[in-house]
């Protein structure tokens, strides 16, 4: 074949790679908007996302029955992040270079936060974390805001707690070896010395762990009055179980992250007992009508983070509406003009950091129910 002919044929395909590529970088239909979602939604978080998930769905469909926002109907991409840091970094690499979306609501996973956030930082757009909860996480970038606690503030409850209402003194710390519980587990340790409390011993274990006894026969040498358990529900229910096969008789303190009907199956009946923090109820006519349209939509209770993924979604569509755009920097701009916004999940107002503070009380598992202690 003549050189001419290939070199030609050769520009076609070129040309045809290149259309392929751009389509797939562009907004699929331009009379909508797409923003992103990294849930974990397979391996051991993958309860919460998939609470989040449906808080989420709940939300894009209101707002689409009701127009969408500034004349786009509004769409969710989901991405897996399995509770992983580093599949964090690829969906969110997919999400704004395939889908191009301006804001990414984010997982309950620190590690996953904090590893999106310099990206996020340098790429303009919005990171919304529906429940990451490490201290580091505060002013990491002014592109990533959170709609639930600091563990800064989880932590000084618990100790508070667990001097003053429990009388404990000598606290053995059970906590996952990532940001989520080296974050907690180090505010934990300097609020509860603080109060005068000793730290008897701190032993940490991988996610996906399914054998913690080493770490707990050490610990129960260290004859604690008190268990701090930090991680999620799966593994810490088998942590509690395996945890009274090996007779470590002490009080049992958990997180907000163990909320969740799995741990009581997970532990067996070993979870009695067990207190926690976590925010107290809110009130208001959003609350009520957030939950009567989830149990409409669902046949069932609005589960933890249901509440914060459906307020995710309407605070973005919000803060679109108060700037008037849909880029990340204007999006951004618009969440930190909100002011006591009325969630589903509380009254909400963005910090400096981008933190918000709601109250918090304590809750203890009796009978396989999660009730208030105070």
């Amino acid at each position: 074949m003549h050189k001419r002919v290939w070199v030609g044929i050769l520009i076609i395909v070129v040309v045809a790679v290149l259309a392929i590529v751009i389509r797939g970088t562009r907004p699929s239909n331009p009379g909508e908007l797409t923003i992103g979602a990294t849930l974990p939604l397979s391996g051991d978080a993958a309860v919460f996302g998939k609470n989040t998930q449906e808080g989420i769905d709940l939300a894009i469909s209101e707002i689409n029955d009701n127009g969408g926002v500034l004349g786009q109907k509004v769409r969710v991409s989901y991405e897996d992040t399995k509770a992983l840091a580093k599949e964090g970094v690829t969906a969110y690499q997919k999400l704004t270079t395939v889908d191009r979306v301006p804001a990414i609501i984010d997982d309950s996973v620190s590690s996953v936060t904090l590893a999106m956030a310099p990206l996020a930082d340098r790429n303009h757009v919005v990171v919304l974390a529906t429940g990451a909860t490490a201290p580091q996480i505060s002013g990491v970038s002014k592109y990533v805001f959170r709609i639930w606690n600091s563990d800064a503030y989880e932590g000084e409850v618990i100790a508070q707690h667990a001097t003053s209402a429990m009388g404990l003194k000598n606290v053995a710390i059970l906590y996952i070896n990532n940001e989520y519980g080296k974050g907690l587990e180090g505010v934990f340790r300097s609020e509860f010395s603080r109060r005068g409390g000793r730290i008897a011993a701190a032993e940490s274990f991988e996610q996906s762990s399914t054998d913690v006894r080493t770490q707990l026969t050490k610990i129960r040498e260290a004859s604690p009055d008190g268990l701090y358990l930090i991680g999620y529900p799966k593994e810490i229910g088998t942590a509690l179980r395996q945890a009274k096969e090996l007779g470590v008789s002490a009080a049992l303190l958990g997180t907000v992250a163990l909320h969740d009907q799995q741990l009581v199956e997970s532990a067996g009946g070993a979870a009695e007992g067990l207190v926690f923090p976590f925010p107290k109820d809110p009130s208001g006519t959003q609350v009520e009508k957030f939950k009567t349209t989830f149990s409409a939509k669902y046949s069932k209770a609005p589960p933890v983070l249901a509440d914060v993924g459906y307020d995710a979604v309407k605070m973005i569509v919000g803060a679109i509406e108060a700037s008037k755009g849909t880029s990340g920097e204007q999006i951004r701009q618009g969440l930190t003009a909100l002011k006591d916004y009325p969630g589903a999940s509380g009254q909400m107002t963005f910090d400096k950091n981008g933190d918000v503070h709601k109250p918090m009380g304590i809750k203890v598992i009796q009978n396989g129910q999660f009730v208030w202690r105070n």
